[in-house]
């Protein structure tokens, strides 16, 4: 009897635990965490293509996988200027980020700053197929590899031009003397000397006051930012240079995206890349709009002819010979290869 009674426990303990043993198997499967959320960070305001469309994304992710994903989208640095976006992106208090690719490449080191090259892309168009059809976006995530930084793809913030508060410059001998705002960067450095100009560090928190006062002449930059601050109204003489793509990829942690299923990874990336093309071809269209805004305000709006770009880009020639001591033949040659 006694026998009986210690094998009746020992098979209600076997029991036990083996129902404990399935509950725990059935909690470990059942999904906990809810959606994936997407944090993306950025420095534009709200109103511009590349802030409407980041939230569009969110709307054609909810299409594609109902419930899937949760985006939020914050703007105006909300979540931190450039380097804390771009920090954050290591640390996990950003999801994914876009600004010049001038940012993100001063973390990822000098390969990836070939993008920047003056007049490697010298239109909208030469741009999108280069990054978009030669391999110019896989070559720049090779470049990124080793820093832990992806890049899915870029938005398009508009070709470099020129903005003063002085004159028009077609030439060397126009910008001889000029001081031109620049972000801290050795290639922009190096881009301005070359072009002829006087290249003047500054952070954009001082561009502005700076312009006004003549304590800079002027600044190169996309004519969607020359319309979102008002620029034109300082500095009423615009000149259409083209002289460098300045993309905004739009940057997640290598990490984080190769850790995510295969199925979502898929229709994440499939989406971002929706969103991006149709944004680049809403910001292309945007800058005639930009363009005609200035005019009618009574800025100067000026073109480069062909025969003055080819000018600018023979002086601009030291530069690759600067960059290829630095990245090598090799790397120089990919990226020249991506050129339409």
């Amino acid at each position: 009897m006694k026998k009986v009674r210690i094998i009746a426990v020992i098979l209600s303990f076997v029991m036990i635990m083996g129902f404990a043993a399935g509950c725990s198997n059935k909690d470990e499967a059942a999904p906990s965490d809810g959606p994936i959320v997407i944090k993306i960070g950025h420095t534009d305001s709200s109103q511009r293509s590349t802030n409407t469309w980041s939230v569009k994304l969110g709307e054609l992710l909810e299409k594609e996988a109902p419930g899937k994903f949760k985006i939020e989208v914050y703007s105006d640095g909300q979540l931190g200027d450039t380097p804390d976006l771009v920090s954050g992106i290591k640390i996990g208090t950003v999801t994914m980020m876009f600004d010049l690719s001038s940012v993100i490449t001063s973390a990822a080191g000098p390969a990836a700053t070939c993008i920047d090259l003056p007049y490697l892309y010298p239109s909208f168009e030469a741009w999108e197929k280069g990054t978009f059809e030669n391999g110019g976006l896989e070559l720049f995530n090779e470049t990124l590899k080793d820093s832990g930084y992806y890049c899915i793809d870029m938005y398009y913030n508009g070709m470099r031009q020129v903005i003063s508060r002085d004159k028009i410059y077609k030439n060397n001998e126009d910008l001889k003397g000029q001081k031109i705002r620049i972000a801290q960067n050795d290639l922009n450095i190096e881009i301005w000397k070359a072009m002829g100009a006087n290249p003047t560090p500054m952070a954009w928190g001082e561009v502005i006051t700076s312009l006004s006062q003549g304590q800079i002449n002027a600044l190169g930059h996309s004519l969607g930012v020359f319309n979102d601050f008002n620029l034109h109204e300082i500095a009423p003489h615009v000149t259409l240079t083209n002289h460098a793509s300045s993309p905004f990829p739009i940057i997640c942690s290598r990490e984080w995206i190769e850790s995510l299923d295969p199925a979502d990874r898929e229709v994440l990336v499939k989406c971002v890349k929706e969103v991006a093309k149709n944004q680049r071809a809403e910001e292309y269209a945007k800058e005639q709009e930009y363009l005609a805004r200035f005019k009618d305000e009574g800025a100067e709006v000026y073109e480069l002819t062909a025969d003055e770009i080819k000018a600018f880009e023979e002086a601009v020639q030291s530069v690759y010979d600067y960059q290829r001591k630095i990245v090598g033949d090799e790397m120089l040659e990919k990226w020249l290869k991506t050129r339409p």
